[in-house]
């Protein structure tokens, strides 16, 4: 049985129209600059919060010096994702590599992975116990909702920031 033609070139061209705006609309790579502006801003307000929050002035000096540590923890991970994803295309794109490469950069990563895991849960453990339940509640609501990983920390990863 012959198909007719047009309802299949009306079919394709309004399946053509629908998706041209949802590629037209995809959002170019945030500035660098302007990202890192950003953190530092909310980096300065997250510290005000602590001080408004966290009264007792040496459970916040703690909480802010653990911050820091936070702070280093995230950069160091960010170095960690990028030169994987860097070794990670240079062996993919040798033609002539093994498995046995892939195998042994996977499990490089993996246990640098687990090990910066086990370091951000004993920082989050640390926190906690510094702060009380309700300051915990108001801090970290502010942290979810500033430091958004994929706005911020994935996108530093993927070389964008």
């Amino acid at each position: 049985m012959k198909l007719p033609f047009i309802p299949i070139a009306v079919a394709f061209l309004a399946t053509f129209i629908l998706l041209m705006p949802a590629c037209a609309s995809r959002k170019e790579a945030p500035d660098p600059n302007l990202v890192q502006k950003e953190i530092a801003e909310y980096r300065a307000q997250e510290l005000d919060l602590i001080r408004s929050t966290v009264l007792n002035r040496e459970r916040a000096d703690h909480l802010i010096e653990l911050l820091g540590k936070r702070d280093r923890l995230v950069s160091d991970w960010v170095k960690i994702i990028s030169e994987y994803r860097k070794e990670m295309a240079t062996l993919n794109a040798d033609y002539h590599a093994k498995r046995e490469s892939f195998d042994m950069l996977m499990a490089s990563y993996n246990r640098r992975r687990r090990a910066a895991q086990h370091e951000f849960v004993a920082l989050g453990g640390a926190m906690k116990k510094t702060m009380t339940a309700d300051e915990w509640k108001i801090i970290s609501r502010y942290q979810l909702k500033k430091f958004h990983s994929r706005k911020l920390t994935y996108g530093q990863a993927l070389g964008e920031v």
